[in-house]
């Protein structure tokens, strides 16, 4: 005999007791009825029976709390590591495989949560007449993605079947789209294990820098003497340039109002005396400044002349600012040559000042610069192997009287050029003039007395920058007497090269007859900027003169980076939200309705109620269907076995002495639950 098949009827004399219909379980013995009827009650109990649906969906609920969950872990870890180096984990694990497991968990618990919904929509599609085969729609949609694009067309009418196929079908994007929200980018990191540096000094000279040669006289070293000379030949060169220790190529200082650190320094600062040139005299026609110096336009006569003197016959072309410095200046420096950068090109022909010379027509230029101490502040940084270091601002560094107890204008020894950094960083804190005083006078720390616009100050050395003046004296000596002093001269022989004798580095000045005020002012200034670069590699602290100084800095080394893209999250993150949604609209919607029971995917109701078990004209009004917690409990004591053939079906092979012992257990459960109800 077939347990569920339509061949047998329930027993009439008992309808159902918590869903358990006693039909159900058929006998041959009337002993059976008999013993079923004694635990029966009453049709009008049926209806009672509590309905808890959230007892139905704890796991789908749990389900959607743990997509909910992975979707925030998500933002999270990558919200973390967004412009971080690429972790690096133990096994080769790296963030990519990781936030892969997490959207896979992710895409697993959100669609327990929407197929259950799906399969809890195929019983109340059968509300109405149906196709039986959209039972099997429904059932593949709920398993696979082209079942749910199947019930799209199936059962577009279906809002949760819909909306569930729709976010079944769209969670193939979950990995992907989750993938796409991490880029890894080029970036720098800093090298907590090194450091980076620039050298900077304090005081000049260093040790075994000059020497002395006789009562008040000096020589500077030979190193500095190349030096020199290179400052003029090739003032740019890899020779003149300063060497920074950054191993990675990428180093980064600390700066403060834009200044990373600051030197002593050599300065300079030119004014063009073109307009103080005299001439043509003489049977030469000579072109002459008030210091005597000249040019002519000639054979075998004077095409560039340099020298170094005090500059008092040009002080009417003065201005404020060279006014100052030229009084304290190393070497004040005046350069006359012809030039045909004054000229005016009139069509293709030159205009000049000279129309008519031994080689051809020409100008006249005359440039005085005063080479001095300053104190540069600078901005540093490092790029791809490149120093990029610019002069923030400079600063002279006059006579300090007050330091060496002299009257302002005398001469002492020992005096120092000196100035004062303000803001100046002193045991983490900044000071400037107004409290520079103020800094604490602990043990080790010495301090240098210095006016500033008539107010007399006492700073710490730290904040200090000196040059010593026998040193002055010794670069005076080497660029008055070797360097900056010579007089060039032309031959159609030699084409355009000037032939300067011994001081043969000036005809770089000359820049084939093409000087003017600018070329020589920069000159000058990359010539400075070539002794103080090496002022900076030989000179000292202030505290140990045999001491090197450096700024540190940060070495950052080139690596792999995350970047975080999060509008790739979005579309996971709205179908998390969207199957959140479904399961609460599906729980309220079977809150309401409580004679639709949550069977969801089960099976079992097809079984107990299936097609053909009973005919709707045949539903007793009372009878109350059963939960599928019941049907679970009554299928996991019935034992059955399929049989093939004419009469295919389930055979029930439950031992019914059993039967008896099940209802009355059903009995006492169903007492319990009505004494929870009261309470």
């Amino acid at each position: 005999m077939s347990i569920f098949g339509n061949k047998h009827q329930p027993t009439p004399e008992i309808s159902s007791y918590e869903g358990v219909h006693p039909g159900l379980y058929p006998t041959d013995t009337e002993d059976a009825r008999d013993s079923v009827g004694q635990y029966a009650p009453t049709d009008a109990v049926a209806p009672a029976r509590r309905h808890h649906v959230f007892r139905f969906w704890p796991w789908e609920i749990g389900s959607v709390l743990v997509a909910s969950g992975t979707i925030v872990a998500t933002y999270a870890i990558l919200s973390r590591f967004d412009g971080q180096q690429v972790p690096e984990w133990p096994f080769s694990i790296n963030l990519n495989t990781l936030i892969a497991l997490i959207s896979t968990i992710m895409r697993a618990a959100m669609l327990v949560g929407v197929a259950e919904v799906i399969s809890q929509t195929k019983w109340s599609w059968f509300s109405r007449s149906r196709p039986l085969a959209h039972l099997q729609y429904f059932d593949e949609a709920s398993r696979s993605v082209s079942g749910s694009l199947s019930l799209l067309f199936v059962a577009p009418t279906s809002l949760f079947g819909t909306l569930g196929a729709l976010i079944t079908i769209l969670s193939v994007g979950i990995g992907p789209f989750t993938q796409q929200a991490i880029k890894t980018t080029g970036c720098l990191q800093v090298h907590k294990e090194v450091n980076a540096s620039l050298p900077l000094a304090h005081f000049v000279p260093g040790n075994d820098t000059y020497y002395r040669i006789g009562a008040g006289s000096f020589e500077v070293q030979v190193d500095m003497k190349g030096t020199l000379v290179n400052g003029i030949v090739n003032p740019t060169g890899n020779d003149s340039a300063i060497v920074p220790n950054c191993p990675t190529g990428n180093c980064t200082f600390a700066a403060h109002n834009g200044v990373t650190h600051s030197s002593i320094a050599m300065c300079s600062s030119c004014v063009d005396t073109t307009s103080l040139v005299s001439g043509p005299s003489g049977d030469y026609n000579n072109f002459t400044l008030p210091n005597e110096m000249w040019v002519a336009p000639g054979l075998d006569t004077a095409y560039l002349n340099v020298a170094g003197d005090g500059l008092a016959w040009a002080s009417s072309v003065f201005t404020p600012e060279f006014a100052s410095v030229s009084n304290w200046a190393v070497f004040n420096v005046t350069v006359l040559s012809l030039t045909t950068a004054t000229c005016s090109n009139d069509g293709g022909r030159l205009n000049c000042p000279v129309p008519d010379s031994y080689d051809g027509p020409t100008g006249l230029v005359a440039t005085s610069c005063s080479l001095y101490p300053c104190l540069k502040n600078y901005n540093a940084v490092m790029e791809r192997g490149v120093l990029s270091e610019k002069i923030v601002s400079t600063q002279p560094a006059p006579v300090n009287w007050v330091e060496a107890g002299i009257p302002p204008n005398f001469i002492d020894p020992y005096m120092n050029f000196t100035a004062i950094q303000t803001p100046c960083l002193v045991d983490d804190e900044w000071y400037d003039l107004s409290d520079i005083s103020d800094v604490p006078k602990t043990e080790g720390r010495s301090f240098t007395e210095i006016n500033i616009d008539g107010t007399n100050y006492t700073a710490p050395n730290e904040c200090t920058y000196k040059m010593m003046f026998p040193y002055v004296i010794a670069l005076s000596t080497f660029m008055g007497t070797d360097l900056l002093n010579g007089v060039c001269t032309y031959n159609p022989r030699q084409g355009r090269a000037l032939y300067c004798g011994q001081t043969w580095w000036l005809s770089s000045l000359y820049q084939n007859k093409e000087a003017s005020f600018d070329t020589l002012s920069k000159a000058f200034d990359q010539f400075t900027t070539a002794i103080t670069n090496k002022f900076r590699t030989t000179g000292s602290s202030l505290y140990n003169t045999s001491a090197h100084e450096t700024v540190d800095g940060l070495v950052n080394e080139l690596t792999v980076c995350t970047m975080f893209q999060w509008e790739w999250l979005l579309m996971p993150t709205l179908l998390v939200a969207a199957s959140a949604a479904v399961l609460i609209a599906m729980i309220i919607q079977n809150l309401r309705d409580h004679a639709q029971p949550v069977w969801k995917s089960s099976l079992l109701p097809l079984l107990y109620y299936g097609f053909g078990h009973k005919r709707l004209d045949q539903q007793e009004p009372n009878e109350s269907v059963m939960s599928l917690t019941e049907m679970n409990q009554a299928a996991s004591e019935t034992k059955a076995t399929f049989r093939n053939g004419a009469d295919a079906g389930f055979v029930d092979v439950t031992d019914r002495t059993n039967l008896d012992y099940a209802l009355r257990q059903r009995t006492r459960d169903a007492d319990v639950d009505s004494l929870i109800d009261r309470e």
